[in-house]
């Protein structure tokens, strides 16, 4: 999806600066600087109250702007944000301030007008200090105000507001019911910086204490990012859910060729801080940073969708970076941009020109929900033509990483759709190693993108059907590959065997507006003891899941009858399900 960050000037006696972010269809999702009065501004997603008065002031401890309160009259005066999930724990943060008056600071939280608790700060210092504060609410709230106030008359300034849940920190910083529910997917590579993020992401902005940390460049996705998520929190997230790591590269393409020196050798310190040694230049800085055992990540992609740069420019782009990366690096695997959509001829252009000097080749593929039924076949189809021409190749061991792929719905097309294409990943496993989709996480808030497998807001989260059917597909999951015989009507079936060959599966959807009854005659050097189905089948293409209800669209146990060695049930229309059956004892 395109989009473009428009900055204008304009002479309104106040600030000189109007962002506008604007998505490629044109909608504008946010624009100028938010008005309280007059010149007056707070930032985002803040509310000012009180009589006091308000401006987006330079001289930030980090960043472009902080926040000036001129606090005239004494009386209490800040600003507030909501809504809040609070909870029966302990909440820590901090706020950076300085000032010029005897003003002392108050930290609240709310309940509609009760006060759930607060922490009186001192007055701030007139250079940038780090005020820390502990409440411990005195009840629960679902939809709570946190209060940053000003008492007594002067001038503060505040930045770098932060808040955490006990629950949060003890997880080392992440929320803890979306951790589990990311872990319990058991992904096992997690890519970023992933999408249009990683084309503007400069890496060393996002390491060290925050306090030092620089906002992302740019306005995209409804928000600017300010970096407390970096290289560190990433890699720790990924050790605790149990995946592989796999960062994404900026090379530079929006900016001059002439710097792409300067680009390489960010990727090249990247490589250092991640995998170096505590003794090495960056690698001392990860040391310095916490973390002195170097994170060893092996998976590396060389940017993301550079197709407006061109098919040639962007291999001469990998051509400048991959060698020098496996210079620095000789364990790691590098993945190079493939296309979108199904577009062969950017596929070819990379084969053809960086098959030697890669390890992926990373595509692309958003589908219309409508085509849940044929989508995954045709997009098969377009693997299976990938795959052909990197048999081709001076380089045949080159494997297929789908780096995004997608359904853009949250409604069961999606769950039909991923069903249909994670069965077409694994019958093309000789070549296709890796998928990953997105969007993974989004909160309910956001403008766009509506096809996220975890969607969640302050209180709670839900599960999209892709999730429902990836988790069933993913618990089920076997290395080896079955043959399987005989019709297969309106389905899409795969059959796979535990490496222990304890265990089948056999991974079935219906995309059909028919009901499909199932006959599977299983080989006798298998002896089938007993057999489970596991089904999703909510009936209706317009079934989903939200915070109000989030088992609509769930996997649920049905009967399925085993003689001997043949099993029979049958597949209701608009399902999909998994059949184990174990070796009998």
């Amino acid at each position: 999806m395109s989009q473009r960050v428009v900055l204008e000037r304009e002479d309104d006696g106040g600030f000189s600066d109007r962002l506008t972010y604007v998505f490629g269809n044109g909608t504008i999702l946010f624009s100028g600087l938010p008005s309280v009065n007059g010149n007056q501004a707070v930032p985002l997603y803040w509310t000012g109250y009180g009589t006091g008065t308000f401006y987006l002031s330079s001289g930030a401890l980090n960043s472009d702007f902080c926040l000036q309160i001129n606090n005239n009259d004494g009386t209490e005066t800040g600003i507030e944000q909501s809504p809040f999930n609070i909870t029966s724990q302990s909440y820590s943060g901090s706020i950076w301030a300085r000032g010029s008056a005897a003003c002392s600071m108050v930290v609240r939280l709310l309940d509609g007008e009760t006060v759930l608790g607060e922490d009186i700060l001192p007055a701030p210092a007139s250079n940038w200090v780090e005020y820390p504060f502990s409440i411990t609410p005195a009840s629960t709230a679902g939809d709570a105000t946190l209060q940053v106030g000003v008492v007594g008359s002067g001038t503060v300034y505040l930045d770098q507001i932060s808040m955490m849940g006990q629950d949060s920190i003890d997880t080392g910083g992440y929320r803890p019911d979306l951790l589990q529910a990311v872990e319990d997917l058991r992904p096992p590579i997690i890519r970023w910086p992933g999408g249009c993020f990683a084309e503007f992401y400069r890496w060393k902005d996002g390491i060290g204490p925050q306090y030092q940390r620089v906002k992302y460049p740019i306005e995209i996705w409804d928000d600017q990012d300010v970096s407390s998520y970096g290289t560190d929190e990433f890699i720790a997230m990924c050790r605790i859910v149990g995946a592989e790591p796999l960062i994404v590269i900026n090379i530079g393409s929006h900016d001059s060729i002439d710097k792409r020196p300067e680009y390489i050798e960010d990727a090249l310190d990247w490589i250092e801080y991640c995998n170096g040694p505590a003794d090495s230049p960056w690698g001392s800085v990860r040391a310095a940073n916490g973390h002195p055992e170097p994170y060893n990540v092996k998976y590396w992609e060389i940017d993301n969708e550079t197709w407006f740069m061109g098919a040639g420019a962007y291999c001469q782009a990998v051509q400048d970076f991959a060698p020098v990366m496996a210079a620095k690096d000789p364990n790691i695997k590098i993945a190079a941009c493939g296309s979108a959509g199904f577009n062969q001829g950017w596929n070819q252009t990379v084969i053809d020109e960086c098959a030697d000097i890669i390890d992926y080749i990373s595509i692309h593929h958003y589908e219309n929900p409508n085509s849940y039924q044929y989508g995954p076949i045709n997009f098969e189809g377009f693997i299976e033509q990938l795959g052909n021409i990197i048999a081709a190749s001076s380089s045949p061991d080159v494997k297929i990483y789908m780096s995004e792929w997608n359904a853009q719905s949250t409604d069961w097309r999606t769950g039909l759709y991923a069903g249909g294409l994670l069965n077409g990943f694994e019958r093309n496993g000789d070549v296709f190693e890796i998928g990953g989709p997105a969007l993974f996480l989004r909160h309910l808030s956001a403008t766009g993108w509506d096809n996220a497998f975890i969607n969640f807001d302050h209180r709670g989260w839900f599960p999209a059907p892709n999730y429902v059917v990836m988790k069933l597909w993913r618990d089920n999951y076997a290395p080896y590959r079955i043959n399987m015989t005989g019709p297969v009507g309106g389905l899409n079936a795969i059959a796979t065997r535990s490496a222990d060959g304890s265990k089948i599966y056999f991974k079935v959807v219906n995309p059909t507006d028919q009901s499909i009854p199932v006959k599977l005659v299983i080989s006798d050097t298998f002896d089938a003891g007993s057999v489970s189905l596991q089904l999703v089948a909510p009936d209706s293409l317009s079934a989903r899941n939200s915070l109000e209800n989030p088992n609509t669209v769930r996997a649920e146990e049905r009967y399925v009858g085993l003689n001997e060695q043949t099993i029979r049930f049958t597949m209701p229309r608009l399902s999909a399900g998994v059949v184990g059956v174990s070796r009998k004892e």
